[in-house]
C-alpha cells in the first residue's frame, strides 16, 4: 500500500488529463443514541435534520437550554439507531468499493468529538458490524467471483506523532515518506494477505487488541490514537486501496481531568486535529500552501482532502453534547467544497512493458553516439566494470584511425533500435546532438581537440557508472548496500523493499524512497569519488 516532496506548493495540481475527474469530499453526519452513561439530564438530542433535498440536507443545531442555534449543509443525515450503521455503508461506502476493486483508491473517516461513536461505526460491536468488516467481506465477495485479484490488509496507528504497525508483536515504528508527486508512502507496513472474512478476523482482532485506548473523565475506553486500516486489492500491476480511518477524538482536558501521559496524549490528538482543520481552511481558502506537513495525521489525509482519492467523512455526534457537535459540523461542513481529483485507474495499464536488457540499452546508445565499437549481433552484450573501462582506453586510437581513413558511418541495425533507447541516469551529462554521421576530416580537426576527447570520455564515463551503481543497487545484499557512502542501514532496507517492487531503472528512482534530486546526486557523486580517491 507507500516519494519526498520537492515542490513548494503540494496541493494537488488543477490540470486534469481526459481520464481524469473532480470528485468533491462527500460528509454525511450520525448522531449516536443517548448511552446509559449520559448525563440523564441531557435527554433531549441537540441535533436534528431539517429540510432535505436529493443531494443535500440541512443539520439543525439547537442548545436545549439557551437560544443558542446553528444551520449547516451536509450531503446526509442518519438519526439516532444502531441500525443506520449498515444504511450507512450501503448508501455510502458500497459505491466506493467497485471503483477499488478495479484500482482506484477511495478512503473513508470518522471525524467527531471523544464519545461520539467514531469507533462503533468503523469497529461494530459483537451485535453490529462496523464499516470496517462490512468493507472486507464485500471486497472479498467481488474478488472471488472476478477472480485473480488478490486481497491484503494493513494497520497503523498514529500515536504521539508516530506510526505503528498493529500487526507486529514489538512495536514497531513506521516511517512516513513522500515520493516525488507528493503522495505519502508507510515504509516497512505489514501486508497480510486474506482470502476469507476468518482470516480478516483473526488479523483484524489482533491488530485491535495492541491499539492504545485507556479511560478518561468522558470515556471508559478512549482511542488515544488514531486508527488507519488498509484494504488492498492487486490485479497484476494495478492495485486499488480503500483506507479506514477511526480517528481519535477531541478533548477538553478541563473536563477529562488528563493528567502525565494522559495529558501528553490528548495534547498530540488535538494538535493534529488542528492541523486537519487548518488544512481543510486552507484548502477553501485556496491558500498557496496546504499544511499538509504540519502533522503526520495531515500527511496521511493528504490524498483524501485535495487530493487524488474518492473521500467520505463521517461526522459523529453526540446527541447531548451542543457545542462539541457545532465544532464538528462546522468543520464538516467546510470539508463539503474540496475537490479531489480523481485519477482514471486503467490509464496505466494501456501500454505493455517490453522487458529490455539494460546493459544491452547502454552499449547501444554508446555506439549510437560512436563512443565504443560495434560489437557483432551475436556476441553477447556483456558488460562489466573491467572492460568498460578497459575499452575506453582505446578510443584515442580509434580516432587516429579515423583520421587517416575516411570516416566510416557505423549504424546499429534496425531490428535492435525499435527497442532499445538511450537509459535515464539522472546525471547531468552536457551530451551535444552529434552531427550528420558522414562528416568531413577537416570537421574531425576542428571538434577533435583535446578538450573535446577528454570532456566525450568524462562523459561516457559518468554514464557508465551511473547504470553500474544502478545494476548495484538491484542486485547487492542489505550488507553490500550499507558498504556505499551515505547508505545506512534504514536507507538499504528501504532500497531492498522499493526494488522487490520493480527493478531500479534511473537514479531518479532514489526519490521514491524519500530522497530529493540533489541527495541522489550528492550520494552518487560520493560513490564515484571513492572509487577514484
Amino acid at each position: 500500500m507507500a516519494t519526498l516532496q520537492t515542490n513548494s506548493d503540494l496541493r494537488t495540481p488543477t490540470k486534469l488529463s481526459s481520464d481524469d475527474s473532480i470528485s468533491m469530499v462527500r460528509v454525511i453526519a450520525r448522531l449516536r443514541p443517548f448511552l446509559p452513561h449520559d448525563d440523564s439530564n441531557k435527554s433531549i438530542p441537540c441535533v436534528s435534520a431539517l429540510d432535505s433535498t436529493g443531494s443535500e440536507v440541512t443539520v439543525h443545531l439547537k442548545d436545549p437550554y439557551s437560544c443558542r442555534n446553528e444551520n449547516f449543509k451536509l450531503d446526509s443525515f442518519y438519526g439516532q439507531q444502531d441500525k443506520n450503521v449498515r444504511e450507512i455503508f450501503d448508501r455510502e461506502v458500497m459505491p466506493l468499493i467497485p471503483a477499488v476493486v478495479n484500482g482506484a483508491n477511495a478512503t473513508v473517516f470518522a471525524y467527531g468529538a471523544t464519545g461520539s461513536g467514531k469507533t462503533f461505526i468503523m469497529q461494530g460491536n459483537e451485535e453490529v458490524s462496523g464499516l470496517m468488516p462490512m468493507a472486507a467481506s464485500m471486497i472479498l465477495s467481488m474478488c472471488e467471483k472476478m477472480g485473480r485479484k488478490s486481497v491484503e490488509i494493513s494497520y497503523y496507528e498514529i500515536y504521539m506523532e508516530r506510526c505503528y504497525d498493529m500487526f507486529e508483536d514489538k512495536a514497531k515504528e513506521i516511517a512516513v515518506l513522500d515520493d516525488k508527486d507528493g503522495h505519502p508512502h508507510l515504509i516497512g507496513l505489514s501486508k497480510i494477505p486474506i482470502h476469507s472474512m476468518l482470516d480478516f478476523q483473526e488479523a483484524f482482532s489482533c491488530g485491535l487488541q495492541r491499539r492504545k485506548v485507556a479511560r478518561t473523565g468522558l470515556n471508559d475506553v478512549s482511542s488515544r490514537s488514531h486508527g488507519i486500516l488498509v484494504i488492498s486489492v492487486s490485479d497484476g500491476p494495478l492495485v486499488g486501496k480503500l483506507n479506514l480511518i477511526d480517528l481519535a477524538g477531541n478533548e477538553d482536558n478541563k473536563r477529562t481531568g488528563n493528567e502525565g501521559v494522559r495529558l501528553q496524549e490528548s495534547t498530540k490528538i488535538n494538535q493534529s486535529l488542528f492541523a486537519l482543520s487548518q488544512v481543510i481552511y486552507a484548502l477553501n481558502n485556496n491558500s498557496t500552501r496546504i499544511p499538509y506537513r504540519d502533522s503526520k495525521l495531515t500527511r496521511i489525509l493528504q490524498d483524501s482532502l485535495g487530493g487524488t482519492s474518492h473521500a467520505v467523512m463521517v461526522a459523529c455526534l453526540n446527541p447531548g453534547e451542543y457545542e462539541q457537535s457545532v465544532r464538528t459540523v462546522s468543520l464538516a461542513a467546510r470539508s463539503r467544497h474540496i475537490s479531489n481529483f480523481v485519477h482514471s485507474a486503467t490509464k496505466h495499464n494501456n501500454t505493455p512493458k517490453i522487458p529490455v536488457d539494460m546493459e544491452a540499452r547502454l552499449r547501444t546508445w554508446l555506439e549510437s553516439k560512436g563512443k565504443t565499437k560495434k560489437q557483432d549481433p551475436s556476441t553477447p552484450h556483456s558488460i562489466s566494470k573491467h572492460k568498460t573501462f578497459k575499452s575506453s582506453g582505446k578510443r584515442t586510437q580509434i580516432r587516429t584511425e579515423k583520421r587517416e581513413k575516411k570516416v566510416e558511418t557505423e549504424t546499429t541495425p534496425m531490428c535492435v533500435r525499435k527497442v532499445l533507447y538511450p537509459v535515464n541516469t539522472n546525471v547531468n551529462v552536457n551530451i551535444h546532438p552529434i552531427s550528420p554521421m558522414q562528416h568531413s576530416v577537416a570537421a574531425d580537426d576542428n571538434t577533435d581537440t583535446p578538450f573535446n576527447k577528454f570532456k566525450a570520455l568524462s562523459c561516457n564515463l559518468k554514464s557508465t557508472l551511473a547504470q553500474e551503481y544502478i545494476n548495484f543497487l538491484n542486485t547487492a545484499s542489505k550488507v553490500e548496500l550499507q558498504q556505499l557512502k551515505g547508505i545506512g542501514e534504514k536507507m538499504a532496507g528501504y532500497i531492498l523493499e522499493l526494488r522487490d517492487e520493480s527493478p531500479l531503472k534511473s537514479l531518479n528512482d532514489l526519490e521514491k524512497i524519500g530522497l530529493s534530486s540533489k541527495q541522489v546526486d550528492n550520494m552518487f557523486g560520493r560513490t564515484a569519488k571513492g572509487l577514484f580517491g
